[in-house]
């Protein structure tokens, strides 16, 4: 299990996008990222970006995206109005 850390500044990149307004990744990845926190419960997103630590920012990038696309469809299949 993951520590949750204390919430400063560089414990975790989920809040340091979020809450912080800190660059983590890239400018893209990190608006990628600020999307996903709007479909996506807080905890979940952080272990998502938790799993992909290690993995090299191209890669990383694409998984994201990945992911909020495969989650826009599930919102707008579900009746969400999402972008």
């Amino acid at each position: 299990m993951v520590d949750r850390m204390n919430g400063r500044p560089g414990d975790d990149p989920a809040t340091d996008i979020l809450h912080h307004e800190r660059p983590v990744y890239s400018a893209e990845i990190d608006d990628l990222v600020r999307q996903l926190g709007k479909l996506m419960e807080f905890r979940r997103l952080q272990d998502f970006l938790n799993s992909l630590s290690g993995v090299p920012i191209p890669d990383l990038g694409r998984r994201v995206k990945d992911q909020l696309s495969q989650l826009r469809s599930e919102a707008k299949r579900r009746g969400w109005d999402v972008e």
